[in-house]
């Protein structure tokens, strides 16, 4: 006899005017299961998990929690029926610490020292048992994007829910800690709870899952159960069309590089806690090739990208120079007029202001904008903006639309957009491609293999082996904020760059 659902969803339909992000969705959940849900971006993934989370009401459609019909008004309803969430977006509040972060779940004195000190102790038996490591007492907005990562799933796993939602948690891990987190949801479905799985990495979701779930334009257009799929069933399901993956490691074989265009040397530079991340790194970046950067988060390569693109200081005397000639690091004035490009890895609110339309986002990182006497050119900026976007296939309503209405695929073309308009000298890029879908994946990649064709130097940090294998012609290995490897690709493995990103062979290269 068929077990009842332990989470079932029927005909969740939801509207925003005229635009429907669900449409009819019926799926279940059961116990010892990893229901995993794909879709390009925009495909209402996130709308649907959010209506599950109670941040969201469906316009039509009942949510049943072991057969009985349940209404999730907020998120501490879905928390009080034993769903906890981890969301793509964090749901941190930024000056606090980790603990105190868990203990605002609580009802009552969430931050009395009493409270805290009992959070304290069961966040660190959750680090231990489950190989969590991160700083539970510093503000949650000093520590790097992947340690707040981990504080939102220690903020699952402290709730103890029976529902876990897990909304694109490897996109800021690297492959051991992925490891980790796999050994923890299998954990948890031994424990009976049912996972709804969210990634746009066909991959893990084939090794991770039991059950898939693919939504296109808010409809779904595919389940099956994972032992029945395969990649190219998956894409097909996604894109409606049989499609081949790109070759990209061919094209990057195509092609020698040029003279130095950005190079540093002994650069040194402090994270946002005042710590050296960055310790006394050299690099040079060639015209035409594609110089990757692998690290575990917090060993310096975010730091080393921004030192070099004007955004961060460079420290103990450490100097950057542009074809040939030192330049300030003080601010981004001089990068800009060097034509330094930079695609961060913050799109929401590094590369974009969310509040401003796209229009007045196509302006930002620039010195000279378009001008009609001392005002700007309001038409000419819209008209260069909607050129790029149909050029990139960015899917918006217009030029007026707010960049946080974008998704995260739309959102990264439009900055990539931004970036290479000018067709910058050099390219800095953090983490190009870190949740996006299949298609916008490749569009991105194939955009940066573009510019390095073009004769532009590429910086690529990247916490994804495939791409960094597929795109980067050089490959530099960061622990402990240096640099302690210099492979090709073609000469290495995975498993070699994963044991030095460790510090385990530090100073081996291929």
């Amino acid at each position: 006899m068929k077990q009842t659902p332990l989470l079932e969803l029927k005909g969740i339909t939801k509207t925003f005017g005229d635009f429907t992000a669900n449409d009819s969705i019926n799926l279940k959940v059961y116990r010892g299961e990893v229901h995993a849900v794909l879709g390009e971006n925009g495909a209402g993934k996130s709308t649907l998990m959010n209506i599950i989370y109670g941040i969201y009401k469906p316009d039509r459609g009942d949510i049943l929690l072991s057969g009985q019909s349940v209404k999730i008004q907020s998120p501490r309803d879905a928390l009080r029926h034993g769903i906890g969430m981890v969301h793509q977006h964090f749901m941190l509040v930024g000056m606090y610490s980790a603990i105190e972060n868990v203990c605002l779940m609580g009802e009552d004195s969430a931050l009395s020292l009493t409270n805290k000190k009992k959070t304290e102790e069961k966040l660190n038996e959750l680090k231990k048992r489950y190989g969590i490591e991160v700083d539970l007492h510093s503000p949650v907005e000093q520590l790097s994007i992947g340690m707040q990562q981990k504080v939102e799933i220690l903020k699952l796993l402290y709730t103890g829910a029976d529902v876990l939602i897990f909304d694109e948690p490897t996109a800021v891990l690297p492959p051991q800690e992925c490891d980790a987190l796999f050994d923890v949801i299998k954990n948890l479905v031994r424990q009976d709870k049912g996972v709804i799985f969210i990634s746009h990495k066909l991959e893990e979701v084939l090794y991770i899952s039991n059950y898939i779930t693919v939504l296109t334009k808010g409809r779904i257009t595919g389940q099956i159960h994972t032992e029945e799929a395969d990649k190219e069933t998956i894409v097909r399901m996604m894109v409606g069309e049989d499609v081949l993956p790109p070759d990209f490691a061919a094209r990057r074989a195509v092609g020698t590089p040029g003279p130095v265009v950005l190079e540093g040397e002994g650069l040194y530079a402090r994270d946002d806690r005042h710590v050296y991340t960055l310790q006394g790194v050299d690099i040079q970046i060639h015209a035409g090739e594609i110089v990757g950067v692998a690290g575990v988060e917090g060993n310096g390569q975010v730091e080393l990208a921004e030192v070099l693109a004007g955004v961060r200081k460079a420290r103990k005397g450490g100097r950057v120079k542009i074809d040939g000639q030192e330049v300030s690091t003080k601010n981004a004035r001089a990068f800009i007029d060097n034509n330094i490009a930079y695609v961060p890895a913050d799109r929401n609110y590094v590369g974009s202001v969310p509040d401003f339309p796209l229009y007045e986002n196509w302006i930002l990182r620039n010195n000279h904008p378009p001008m009609k006497g001392p005002f700007l050119d309001y038409g000419e900026i819209r008209r260069e903006a909607e050129n790029a976007m149909k050029s990139y296939d960015v899917r918006a309503r217009g030029v007026e639309e707010r960049s946080a209405n974008l998704s995260g695929g739309n959102l990264q073309k439009f900055i990539l957009a931004r970036a290479l308009e000018k067709h910058p000298k050099a390219l800095i890029c953090e983490y190009p491609t870190r949740g996006l879908d299949i298609k916008a994946t490749w569009f991105v990649r194939d955009r940066i293999l573009r510019a390095r064709e073009a004769g532009m130097g590429v910086l690529m940090i990247s916490g994804d082996f495939e791409e960094l294998f597929s795109l980067a012609d050089r490959i530099l290995v960061l622990y402990g904020g240096k640099i302690v490897g210099e492979v090709r690709p073609e000469t290495t493995t995975v498993r070699k760059v994963g044991m030095m990103m460790m510090g385990v062979n530090g100073h081996e290269s291929d």
